[in-house]
């Protein structure tokens, strides 16, 4: 009687789990179907779903009858196959190319890969629970970070400080700073970067994974003692830490360069506000910075979002000096009384 139950409570476990899916791939059609939809749109949809849905073959071949492009259908089919179930049937896709040539790259791309293993040991930060900062709270999607490696590999222009950029305004897990770190050859290279990168990673303490990626013992052993000291740092600062992250001169100066660099105000003031929510700055630095603006306006706001990082509070009626009209000085008092 009770393996009856439990027989009966498992296949309606099952029919119940392939319903809901069944019911989320119906759903994600009735989208593409959308006629409200440009083409763009109902691609970036199917990107989307099939970077974040467990999907059959048949389902993507439902899917990429939507587009007559063979280069949209492959972009969907490659991005599509690490989440493939029936990995035995992906040779039905290619029947869906009118050129056999992109049939060819999309094998190659796919099938052709998997006897190809690496070597590198990737960590997971699904459920990472150590120590992180608020310079990176949570790890941006794997479909936002697939976009950035395509783009990456489709500018050939893009170097050690294309990457420093990228890490800077964004979080990441450390898997994800492996992969952009891996597109740079030298050693060197590399070791920059990932000192560079570790504020900007989520799962801080799995950066000893990224050793894996420098080859010359010396260089590894820097790399491992430079981890120890960031990690050591932050667990005797405590929970102090988390609120208030330092910067190194040298990743000071980046900030600093990189602020003077963007051409529209706009732009300028999105990077600033970025580094104050994320970073700890001190009085100087903070003027610095509130200096490569001319409007009053934008600077108040600035120093206002600069105020919750900045370990020198007391002194921070100092930058008062940094605005030039009466009515924002003003204001900039009221907003130092409040706190």
């Amino acid at each position: 009687m009770k393996l009856r139950i439990l027989l009966i409570s498992a296949m309606c476990l099952v029919v119940s789990s392939f319903g809901q899916k069944k019911t989320k791939y119906e759903s994600f059609k009735n989208e593409l179907s959308q006629k409200k939809y440009t083409t763009e749109v109902v691609l970036d949809k199917a990107l989307r779903y099939s970077s974040n849905n467990d999907i059959y073959v048949s389902e993507l071949i439902d899917a990429c009858r939507y587009f007559s492009s063979d280069r949209r259908k492959f972009r969907i089919c490659v991005n599509a196959y690490p989440r493939v179930i029936d990995k035995r049937n992906f040779f039905q896709v290619y029947d869906l190319f009118n050129s056999f040539s992109f049939a060819m790259r999309l094998y190659h791309n796919t099938q052709g890969n998997q006897n190809t293993i690496s070597t590198i040991n990737y960590p997971n930060a699904d459920y990472y629970h150590g120590v992180t900062t608020n310079a990176c709270n949570q790890p941006m999607s794997e479909y936002q970070f697939r976009s950035i490696i395509n783009g990456r590999r489709n500018n050939s222009n893009f170097n050690l400080r294309g990457l420093k950029d990228i890490i800077s305004r964004n979080c990441f897990s450390t898997s994800q700073i492996m992969k952009l770190t891996e597109t740079l050859q030298s050693n060197r290279n590399r070791f920059e970067l990932l000192q560079f990168a570790f504020p900007y990673s989520f799962d801080l303490e799995n950066f000893y994974y990224t050793e894996q990626l420098i080859s010359e013992n010396y260089m590894k052993q820097r790399l491992i003692r430079f981890i120890d000291r960031e990690i050591a740092q932050i667990n005797q600062q405590g929970p102090g830490f988390n609120d208030c992250r330092p910067l190194s001169q040298n990743e000071y100066d980046y900030v600093l360069n990189s602020i003077k660099e963007e051409r529209f105000t706009k732009e300028r003031l999105k990077l600033a506000k970025q580094h104050f929510e994320r970073n700890c700055f001190s009085i100087n630095r903070i003027r610095l910075i509130i200096k490569e603006f001319s409007f009053d306006k934008d600077k108040l706001n600035l120093l206002k979002i600069s105020y919750q990082n900045c370990p020198d509070k007391d002194q921070f009626y100092r930058l008062k000096e940094t605005l030039s009209f009466s009515r924002y000085k003003r204001e900039f008092d009221q907003f130092l009384l409040n706190r």
